[in-house]
């Protein structure tokens, strides 16, 4: 397979995206070796809570057991393989196979094995056949898990954009809480699709979303992101990071300025109430508020498959005398085959905000960028699905590579940049995709 220029994947086979055997290959070398998002420590609040959910190719139970600490199950009885949970959530003490009955604590210990005394061995150790766990960190709330014992420490795997997650964080004065179960939607197209968008792509918002734009979602954007709300610019800085993880963030300056004009004696943090915004700089380091003020939108990856978007937006979407607003929402890209994804979305609210500030935040998400949401969503799914039907039907096609050198040696490094990774000034760039490639291709190696 065709990747790589100068180091970097500036070119990716069209079979990436359509074809089964690429996907199996997948499974094993890049989700098996990663950590990945199954959701959050509030989704599973008390003793027996739980929620299912995919881990890789493989379900798993998400359940806080009777010691307080969340394990990740599989969800598939030791026993005859019968798949042991079949409720989307819920509170359990206990899995119980409706097969043959064999039952394992929220541990997942075997605890109960009908006609064990009578009907196997003596031999037979119930310790032996309790249920496969993975790997579960609760990081800050967010869980995440791995099935794979060799795989570092989540925090080295996370690397640089740890640092910036608890920047978006911090800007929020530290704790944060889920809003209900996560939306959930099915889109045609490779799971890869969606999360290189969201790694970095300022390129499609004149052509996707223009009709969002025009109706003043963002102000008085340009379709092509060069210009903020009145009198401004948008400056956007993308950040690469060796692990594959990416984030890119857009600063609303005045119109002619730099990045390091902005006055971070005063710092601005968009969306949030201005009467705040004192008690958040106090809540982040100087680094910290360097990054986040006067940030409009930040949004990136975790490799292999998390998405993160946190954006203020305009009262366009609410009521006339909403205020602007940000929201913060995480995404995971489930794979259901080479060709289509479930996206899984967690709208987030900080807990030092009022309650009729997170309510406005959660609105404000769902009604734009989620499952159901009345703007973005429908346009870039629309493209995803036409990728999808012209990689999968186009014999002359496939010959051609994906083109990812937007941007290429023309950004501008960003001095002194507070936060980790490489950073550099470019409104369209797919800088943030080539380290997101590169990154997939390092891991998958030779293929056939």
């Amino acid at each position: 397979m065709p990747l790589g220029v100068d180091g970097l994947a500036r070119t990716i086979d069209r079979r990436a995206f359509i074809d089964e055997s690429i996907l199996d290959i997948e499974w094993d070398r890049v989700f098996q070796p990663s950590w990945q998002l199954l959701g959050f420590s509030g989704e599973v609040r008390e003793p027996g809570d739980y929620v299912v959910r995919m881990l890789g190719r493989d379900e798993v139970v998400v359940i806080r057991g009777e010691d307080g600490d969340v394990h990740a199950l599989h969800n598939s009885c030791t026993h005859r393989g019968t798949r042991l949970c079949r409720a989307s959530l819920g509170n359990t003490a206990h899995l119980r196979c409706s097969y043959h009955g064999w039952t394992f604590a929220n541990d997942g210990r075997l605890i109960g094995v009908p006609a064990r005394r009578s009907g196997y061995p003596p031999a037979f150790d119930r310790a032996r056949y309790g249920l496969p766990r993975a790997r579960v960190v609760c990081r800050r709330g967010f869980l995440f898990a791995t099935w794979d014992p060799q795989a570092p420490d989540l925090e080295e795997y996370l690397g640089d954009i740890a640092w910036y997650l608890d920047a978006l964080l911090d800007c929020g004065a530290g704790t944060w809480e889920v809003c209900g179960p996560p939306q959930r939607v099915r889109t045609r197209g490779n799971w890869k699709i969606p999360t290189d968008n969201f790694a970095g792509d300022g390129y499609h918002m004149r052509t996707t979303h223009h009709i969002a734009l025009d109706q003043g979602i963002y102000g008085d954007t340009l379709a092509d992101g060069t210009r903020g709300r009145a009198g401004t610019d948008l400056i956007a800085v993308n950040i690469a990071t060796p692990h594959g993880h990416a984030v890119r963030a857009a600063y609303a300056l005045p119109r002619g300025s730099r990045l390091d004009d902005r006055d971070l004696t005063a710092p601005r943090f968009p969306g949030y109430p201005p009467r705040r915004w004192t008690d958040l700089a106090r809540a982040q380091s100087p680094e910290q508020v360097r990054f986040t003020s006067h940030c409009e939108v930040a949004h990136g990856v975790i490799f292999p498959n998390t998405a993160f978007l946190s954006v203020a937006h305009d009262r366009a979407i609410g009521h006339d005398d909403d205020p602007l607003t940000r929201y913060l929402v995480i995404r995971a890209h489930l794979p259901l085959s080479a060709r289509e994804t479930e996206c899984l979305y967690w709208t987030l609210v900080p807990t030092a905000m009022d309650p009729a500030w997170q309510r406005r935040s959660y609105r404000f998400q769902a009604r734009t960028q989620s499952a159901g949401g009345i703007l973005f969503e429908m346009d870039d799914f629309e493209n995803f699905a036409r990728i999808d039907a012209a990689l999968a039907r186009s014999t002359p096609g496939r010959s051609s590579p994906v083109d990812l050198s937007l941007g290429a040696g023309l950004g501008t490094p960003v001095p002194g940049f507070p936060g980790p990774g490489h950073a550099e000034t470019a409104t369209l760039s797919e800088h943030n995709q080539r380290a997101f490639y590169h990154r997939w291709s390092t891991l998958m190696g030779e293929l056939p």
